[in-house]
């Protein structure tokens, strides 16, 4: 089974506008945070508002204080008039594609027009539209509802924006019929005309369909229902638990599509569960269950330092390499997982099917965690004294920058506030411990040139990781709160920094080794950055990529960064 993916599924345009506000507004502090009605039809992005302290309020009339959004279906006129004399700090996230829609119909009924609103009567924003128009909005929703319609003078025809492009020309065509010269405005989102016009597009070239999105969602429903006239077999489902594998046995491709309030995160778990069921129908399944639990758990961070260490040996001389990249990769693991499994426990909503891993094996990694710190100190005593010093040195970090996770403390906050903490930590971290220590400890380099080559060259490596992690879930990581440095930058800056940073870690190289400090050799650690800028330049065509892809891809290029110029230096 292969699974084809629709590049425009996912948030809209007026859904990630809302969604920004809401989170920008939060960093700004002026709670408590409410929502009239749900912002979005999508529950998980309600939940995941909910843990950032965003509530949702159907009745706020009693309120007082703090921030009250409006949400992205738009108020009536009589609501706003109330809402306005709240004493709340009110931010209007009305779509503005549905702010259109509002303004027509409020227009054309001053002018006297008998507004025809095609939706469906029961939808927050039909209901919005329909205050606009006055005692002169009638709303229709089938072609029986336009036959039925009284004899009317000035008939004007206008649509809620999530409608079906292709009712829509055919209720323009019946009520033409009627009266000939009708006036009408195709108020139809042209972010819901493009996924609509793609779903028809690919329709043929599937034997199933999967829509995800809210059991609410009016879009939704929508392109389920646009795939259902196909006589496909369709899916229609919130999440990627709904899926299971006795049901997709017997289609070979497989079109996954979503709403306009579906965020990307949910669309990529069900990719992800589709790639899954796809090996337990190949028989190969246990095989990527195996390799991802790999992957996840942070089994080859020791692997890699020691590559790493191994190549720093070869080109900078020395003994004791193995050792000492077993050593920091075993500290850097229990980093990571104690790190992980303390940043999983702060959320109940996740955006990425690892941190769902960590929720599920609190205990296990923090085992592991616990196992692997004890090797790095055993490790680190053979290593002597001073190595031992910096390895508790280097754990009073990595507590620190823990701590706000543990307690709450406006001080001890501090090291997290700064703006990309998170990718700055891993970069120092693994220069210092995998090529700093080991080169002055190893091989008796004192502060020179080529002492710092390494360090470097592999921390443009090291950032370049980071941001490419950063970059493919931008979305999850604001919504959920987490501080990253494309939230702070931007993400067009951050893919610039990112192209720059991995080519400079090649330069570094280079230059080494045209200077004369290093072996050709060295030159193996070039493929490194070239693979991570090739990937990241291919996946940001990709529709919602799978997230063990872009780990594999992101950690293969740590690992290649040593294990190429180790081989080849061994030669």
């Amino acid at each position: 089974m292969s699974v084809i993916v629709a590049k425009t599924a996912g948030f809209c345009w007026g859904v990630r506008r809302a969604v920004d506000s809401v989170v920008t507004e939060i960093k700004r502090g002026e709670g408590p945070f409410r929502v009239y009605g749900p912002l979005v039809h999508n529950p998980q992005v309600i939940e995941a508002l909910k843990d950032r302290g965003v509530g949702t309020s159907p009745e706020p009339w009693d309120l007082s204080g703090g921030t009250l959004f409006l949400r992205t279906h738009g108020v009536t006129v009589e609501e706003r008039k109330r809402l306005r004399k709240l004493p709340l700090h009110l931010k209007d996230l009305t779509c503005p594609r549905v702010g259109r829609a509002l303004a027509i119909a409020t227009k054309m009924s001053k002018l006297g027009y008998d507004v025809i609103i095609f939706g469906d009567s029961g939808h927050h924003e039909v209901k919005a539209i329909l205050s606009s128009a006055g005692s002169s909005g009638r709303v229709v929703s089938t072609v029986d509802d336009v036959l039925a319609l009284p004899d009317l003078k000035k008939p004007f025809l206008l649509s809620q924006t999530t409608q079906n492009s292709k009712e829509f020309l055919e209720i323009l065509s019946t009520l033409k019929s009627r009266w000939q010269t009708i006036e009408f405005a195709n108020t139809i989102c042209d972010s819901t005309a493009r996924r609509q016009k793609e779903l028809r597009e690919l329709l043929g070239r599937v034997d199933a369909v999967v829509v995800v999105g809210g059991r609410h969602s009016a879009n939704t429903a929508r392109l389920a229902s646009i795939a259902g006239e196909t006589g496909l077999p369709v899916f229609k489902i919130e999440s990627h638990a709904e899926l299971d594998a006795e049901s997709f046995g017997q289609y070979r491709r497989v079109l996954l599509s979503a709403g306009a309030s579906t965020p990307g995160w949910s669309i990529r778990k069900v990719r992800e569960r589709l790639l899954e069921i796809q090996g337990e129908s190949t028989g190969a399944g246990w095989i990527r269950k195996i390799f991802r639990t790999m992957i996840f758990s942070g089994i080859h961070i020791p692997m890699i330092a020691v590559l790493i260490a191994l190549a720093q040996g070869e080109t900078l001389g020395g003994t004791g390499w193995i050792t000492a990249g077993l050593a920091a990769g075993f500290l850097l693991w229990s980093f990571t997982n104690f790190t992980a499994v303390l940043e999983c426990r702060q959320v109940t909503t996740t955006s990425q099917k690892r941190q769902e891993f960590f929720q599920t094996h609190q205990r296990i990694m923090l085992l592991i965690a616990s196992l692997s710190f004890i090797g790095a100190v055993i490790l680190s005593f053979s290593l002597g004294t001073a190595w031992l010093l910096w390895t508790f040195v280097a754990t009073l970090f990595c507590f620190l920058y823990a701590l706000p996770l543990l307690r709450k403390n406006n001080f001890f906050d501090l090291l997290r506030t700064i703006p990309g903490s998170r990718e700055i930590m891993f970069t120092l971290a693994w220069s210092f411990l995998v090529c700093i220590l080991p080169a002055v400890y190893l091989a008796g380099l004192d502060l020179s040139l080529r002492l710092l080559i390494w360090p470097a060259s592999l921390a443009f490596l090291f950032f370049s990781r980071s941001l490419f992690l950063d970059l493919v879930d931008l979305q999850g990581d604001a919504l959920l709160g987490m501080d990253t440095l494309p939230l702070h930058l931007g993400a067009v800056r951050c893919r610039k920094i990112l192209l720059a940073s991995a080519a400079a870690g090649g330069v570094v190289q280079l230059s080494a080794v045209f200077a004369g400090k290093f072996p050709v050799c060295s030159l193996g650690f070039l493929i490194a950055p070239a693979l991570l800028i090739l990937a990241y330049l291919r996946l940001e065509k990709e529709a919602f990529p799978s997230e063990l892809s872009v780990r594999v891809i992101s950690d293969g290029s740590l690992a290649i960064a040593g294990l190429i110029p180790y081989l080849l230096c061994s030669i």
